[in-house]
């Protein structure tokens, strides 16, 4: 292709030069735009840590539904573009963990209920859709997701060990995104029980994404169990530890998320509000420990500053001890015999 081009400069100048360009397409039998799509996600790939190591968090934010429109209009061209997909299942749970989920916080400190569950609801649909997103990633690859789903927990299970037995690293991304935003759905639909009933499962994925790498995007698959593990109903709190200790050795610290999530988790379930301090304080005080995530540490930071000023609210200082009563000593009674000495003292003075 390379050649004939060259050939058309150099015979019939620049002019031929285009028609060839634009009639190349037409006679190989190609979609002129689904090679543009194809290629300008390559560049994506590239760009993506301009984002990531943003410093300024209301700049990001502002960015981020121009981005999510960008990729769902790219989608529409190439959607089995596995770059693409990838991207738009980051933009989506990105936005509707750090910025949404945020102003729901900061809404529902304001007892501004009715706004803050509008937000929410926003965030479920971001959620879904890049649930639905990680569920296409899979299907690329892997047939089956909703048979197996439809048969139940356990042949579900037995899916995902048969389907993935080979543990391709690249197959912990589409588990984990499937897992991380099916999971984030049901976190933000509580009183939905349908949608709770559908944790095992996004659980299940997760934990499968985490066996194949444990470190896939800094590491969030084991911060995600982690939390599971200490807010299930009936969590045993001494089995959720050791998984807490395992998400800080993945992460080596540098995902301050870790220590977010295990103090308005863990530290609020044991009601330690020496370690909910600690945990939150030492995130606020650390420094640019991970430029490759810094957007991501940017966010963990805010909210350790939120739920700081929320201590006396999710963990109440224990109560003074009152002091007991001072009792007054009585004089004790005097004897038969010193009673009979002071009669005798009063009568002798009397003579």
């Amino acid at each position: 292709m390379n050649a004939f081009l060259a050939r058309l400069v150099t015979r019939c100048g620049l002019l031929a030069l285009v028609a060839g360009v634009v009639a190349a397409p037409i006679l190989m039998g190609c979609d002129i735009t689904k090679i543009t799509a194809n290629g300008t996600s390559k560049l994506f790939v590239r760009a993506a840590p301009g984002l990531e190591q943003h410093w300024d968090y209301e700049l990001a934010g502002e960015a981020l539904p121009g981005n999510i429109v960008q990729m769902e209009g790219l989608l529409r061209v190439v959607p089995e573009n596995e770059i693409l997909v990838t991207n738009a299942i980051k933009l989506y749970t990105a936005y509707a963990y750090g910025w949404i989920e945020d102003r729901v916080e900061q809404l529902q400190m304001e007892n501004e209920y009715a706004q803050a569950e509008e937000q929410l609801e926003r965030a479920r649909y971001m959620y879904m859709r890049a649930r639905d997103l990680a569920k296409h990633l899979i299907a690329l690859e892997h047939e089956g997701f909703d048979e197996a789903y439809e048969g139940g927990l356990e042949e579900f299970e037995q899916w995902l060990d048969t389907e993935f037995e080979d543990d391709e690293p690249e197959d912990a991304k589409g588990l984990f995104f499937a897992g991380y935003a099916w999971a984030s759905y049901i976190n933000a639909s509580k009183s939905n029980m349908a949608a709770v009933a559908d944790l095992p499962f996004a659980v299940a994925l997760v934990e499968r994404s985490v066996e194949i790498d444990p470190t896939f995007f800094n590491g969030s698959g084991t911060v995600l169990l982690a939390v599971v593990a200490t807010s299930a109903p009936g969590a045993d709190l001494d089995e959720a530890l050791p998984k807490w200790e395992e998400a800080m050795r993945i992460t080596e610290g540098k995902n301050l998320l870790v220590k977010v999530n295990m103090a308005r988790t863990y530290a609020v379930k044991r009601q330690d509000r020496e370690m909910y301090i600690r945990l939150l304080t030492e995130v606020l005080e650390a420094g640019d420990i991970n430029p490759e995530a810094r957007l991501q540490n940017m966010i963990a930071k805010r909210r350790a500053e939120r739920y700081l000023q929320q201590v006396d609210q999710k963990i109440p200082r224990a109560p003074e001890p009152t002091p007991a009563p001072e009792v007054a000593e009585e004089e004790p009674e005097a004897s038969e015999e010193d009673a009979a000495e002071g009669d005798a003292e009063e009568s002798s003075e009397e003579d």
